[in-house]
């Protein structure tokens, strides 16, 4: 009888991993044996894991996180982020209104500018009174990490 290869294949990974219930692993044992395709795929992952294996991803702790969170440098980064798009933002801002002065009436990108600025600043209201609104009621604001 025919081994189905496409039924042990995925499950040659979690056999190198030893992530198999007992069952699936005497299954695929089973059909290692059996099957000299299925075990030369299986010696090819297996080499490939080797070569992998002296490779390890760590993880920061907490206490690096933390430090690399509170460092002046991405405290100066984040601010000169926010500076730099809002100054640009400013600077289109008032690029348009200058360029809007300066035509005669209200041409069509006039009016889509408008509406972009204004529902800019009811964006931007409406989230400074969700903040305002869940500070006044938060139970923990008083707590410092």
């Amino acid at each position: 009888m025919p081994i189905d290869l496409n039924h042990y294949r995925p499950l040659l990974m979690g056999l190198m991993d030893g992530e198999l219930k007992p069952e699936e692993a005497a299954a695929v044992n089973n059909a290692l044996t059996r099957s000299s395709e299925l075990r030369e795929e299986y010696e090819r992952l297996c080499e490939t894991g080797d070569h992998l294996h002296p490779m390890s991803f760590l993880e920061p702790g907490d206490e690096v996180t933390c430090h690399l969170w509170k460092s002046p440098h991405h405290h100066f980064a984040r601010a000169g982020g926010i500076w730099l798009v809002l100054l640009g933002y400013l600077g289109l801002i008032g690029y348009a209104v200058v360029g809007m002065l300066s035509s005669e009436g209200l041409a069509f990108p006039n009016l889509c500018f408008i509406g972009i600025l204004i529902g800019s600043a009811i964006l931007l209201l409406s989230l400074v009174r969700e903040r305002i609104a869940k500070r006044a009621v938060a139970p923990y604001k008083d707590i410092r990490r």
